[in-house]
């Protein structure tokens, strides 16, 4: 992940932050996006992740589709 002025992690992951963090391929990563198992958005030829959603994927053990429904719902809020 990027790190700000201050240091700190920004809330969107590359593939391949995402790859590391979740100790998986890249190709892994690419193809579970594709098939809209992780949430993700495709930028010209490059994915981008919410951290937040995929912490509460895995946290929650849930599919990916109730944990984006649930964010919708909250208009973005963490709960």
């Amino acid at each position: 992940m990027k790190r700000n002025k201050k240091g700190s992690n920004t809330d969107i992951m590359t593939t391949r932050q995402l790859a590391e963090y979740l100790q998986m391929s890249q190709i892994t990563i690419c193809r579970l996006a594709r098939e809209k198992k992780l949430p993700g958005l495709k930028i010209g030829k490059e994915w981008r992740f919410p951290k937040e959603l995929i912490d509460r994927l895995i946290a929650s053990g849930s599919n990916f589709e109730e944990i984006f429904e649930s964010f919708e719902a909250s208009g973005g809020e963490q709960n």
